[in-house]
């Protein structure tokens, strides 16, 4: 039985992570330093992944969906651990992570203590092709509250979120969202993007 998602209160917090009460079960997570909580008592609910290894389980917790999902997207790198993911979730915004991706920028990965040369060229090397799932991290909302049922945010917003993530102009971004969706109504995320980066490739060169 895997852990999915804990709605509780916050326990306690120390450098190894925190501690949350749930149903009258104390649940030790590790989460990225990026993420902010309350001070003990306080309402909490994480999204979570579990790890299960020969000796142990492990938990961590993640503020949005989205966030956990950018976390098993950098484990499933060879030789990325949950250990170096949570390091880079801490030092990088996913905003800055997709664009570090997106354009090779090795030298932006290296700064991030820890990260070496040629772990930061494994990462390149296969998340080349993963820019808009880190991107969509950005545009993920808060974690919904302890009453409340996760609730998704706007898809205009997310778009534009995704866009600007990926390196393009806030004005570029919205008019290529609008235009997406203006020509596929419904459409998921993912596949808006796409049709935006379609939209912003045919546009003609301002100079």
């Amino acid at each position: 039985m895997f852990i999915g998602y804990l709605d509780g209160t916050l326990l306690s917090i120390d450098a190894g992570g925190v501690t949350v009460l749930a149903g009258g079960v104390g649940y030790e997570l590790r989460l990225p330093a990026s993420t902010e909580l309350g001070p003990r008592g306080t309402p909490v609910s994480l999204w979570v992944h579990t790890a299960v290894k020969d000796d142990a389980i492990e938990l961590f917790g993640f503020a949005t969906e989205r966030e956990r999902a950018l976390f098993r997207l950098l484990v499933s790198v060879p030789k990325v651990g949950p250990a170096l993911a949570l390091l880079l979730m801490g030092a990088l915004a996913p905003g800055e992570l997709a664009h570090a991706v997106r354009t090779g920028d090795l030298s932006r990965l290296t700064k991030v203590k820890g990260i070496g040369k040629k772990t930061a060229e494994t990462l390149l090397f296969h998340l080349k092709d993963r820019a808009l799932e880190i991107a969509a991290a950005a545009s993920g909302a808060p974690a919904p509250g302890p009453t409340t049922p996760p609730v998704p945010s706007a898809p205009a917003d997310e778009l534009v979120a995704a866009l600007t993530s990926l390196g393009y102009r806030p004005v570029q971004a919205e008019g290529a969202a609008l235009r997406a969706r203006e020509r596929m109504p419904g459409a998921d995320l993912a596949t808006l993007v796409r049709e935006a980066l379609n939209v912003i490739r045919a546009a003609p060169s301002t100079g």
